[in-house]
């Protein structure tokens, strides 16, 4: 960061770039953002062990439903072991209607996300469906724009560019086009996409002040209430679909107790993947947290490399770095998010306080857009 001077005098301006680059390395090596990256590494290490670990079910176990309906189960178990801990953590509320209202349209974001990231693994491999997930940040912006009316600097929209890129290049030689995992993980993309900005404004609501008649919920309760009715949901849903494939099933391998073992640790890391998911979209912006989801889909994409035993080309590591390349640019540009941010929550404010919204109306009735370009 660059932190401009009140004099305008020659040699004061020349000796800036000297001061910043210590400033941006103290910014960089912060406390604060130190903590931030360990969050980070965790989510992505537990990441990496529940997408490896679901597709080795699936290659044993061929039933992606009812790997996501364990998996909505033991989230919601895990979270209320956690709960009855102690140990700091905070207890379960008793279920009200305001909480249910509050938590079914993530809980179907969740049901529908992972039916569809399910079936695009099953037919695909992890790669190719993390490369159409790299698509999330673009989504993300483009859907601040339709309906918060929010236009990003051009700064902001560039730097997507070499990020997007960076990831599918990551996977070029992993690319086995399939037309249904194509679809599947599109869909996936957009309803991940839809949730993360929906949480993101709950989150907000309960930190802000304002009187609101929405439940203050803090994320061990939002996961497990969520996971719960995303586990109730999709009964129906999996009985339709899998309960007599399964129960019929003479392909796959039969249920042992290591597959159990995989199913309890797959369902654990996914516990430990949401609510460290939840913990960094509360920190920082739907678009900076599509940021850094795409970082865990280099991160993912190595260790399934990794762990299935795959050759890296040098078009993958030229991804990876131009990835990294992209993430300086998204770091030059995260003030106009930053500032994007504040409008959003600043709107959410005001309509819960009865307050006149923040997105002006042209007098013939049209929306005006909110522009975080500097004049």
């Amino acid at each position: 960061m660059i932190h401009k001077t009140t004099s305008s005098v020659g040699p004061r301006t020349r000796s800036e770039p000297a001061v910043a680059v210590p400033q941006v390395l103290a910014d960089f090596l912060s406390l604060d953002m130190l903590k931030f990256y360990s969050i980070c590494l965790l989510w992505y290490s537990s990441s990496a062990v529940t997408n490896n670990i679901g597709k080795q079910i699936l290659n044993e176990y061929n039933h992606p439903m009812t790997l996501t309906y364990i998996q909505f189960g033991l989230v919601a178990l895990f979270c209320f072991l956690t709960a009855n801990m102690g140990a700091g953590f905070s207890k379960l509320r008793s279920p009200t209607v305001e909480i249910i209202r509050t938590t079914v349209p993530l809980a179907l974001f969740q049901v529908f996300g992972h039916i569809f990231s399910a079936i695009a693994m099953s037919y695909g491999r992890i790669s190719f469906t993390h490369t159409i997930k790299a698509l999330s940040p673009l989504f993300t912006v483009l859907l601040y724009r339709a309906f918060d009316k929010i236009i990003y600097t051009p700064k902001v929209y560039i730097s997507l560019i070499p990020l997007t890129l960076g990831v599918m290049l990551v996977c070029v030689t992993e690319l086995k086009f399939h037309t249904v995992s194509f679809l599947c993980s599109l869909a996936s993309t957009l309803i991940f996409v839809i949730q993360n900005i929906v949480a993101k404004k709950l989150f907000n609501a309960a930190a802000s002040k304002t009187v609101t008649t929405t439940p203050r919920l803090d994320k061990l309760n939002m996961l497990f209430y969520s996971a719960f009715m995303a586990f109730l949901l999709m009964l129906p849903v999996w009985i339709y679909s899998e309960s007599l494939a399964v129960l019929n099933d003479q392909t796959s391998e039969p249920f042992s107790l290591r597959l159990a073992l995989l199913f309890l640790l797959n369902g654990f890391s996914s516990f430990a993947q949401s609510i460290l998911a939840f913990w960094i979209l509360s920190l920082v912006s739907p678009v900076t947290y599509s940021i850094a989801s795409l970082v865990k889909r280099i991160f993912v994409i190595t260790a399934s490399i990794f762990y299935f035993h795959d050759a890296v080309s040098p078009i993958q590591a030229g991804g990876i770095g131009l990835t990294f390349f992209g993430l300086w640019l998204y770091n030059e540009s995260k003030r106009e998010v930053a500032r994007a941010e504040a409008h959003i929550t600043d709107m959410m404010e005001r309509k819960s306080g009865n307050a006149l919204p923040m997105h002006h109306s042209n007098p013939n009735g049209k929306d005006r857009y909110i522009s975080l370009q500097r004049n």
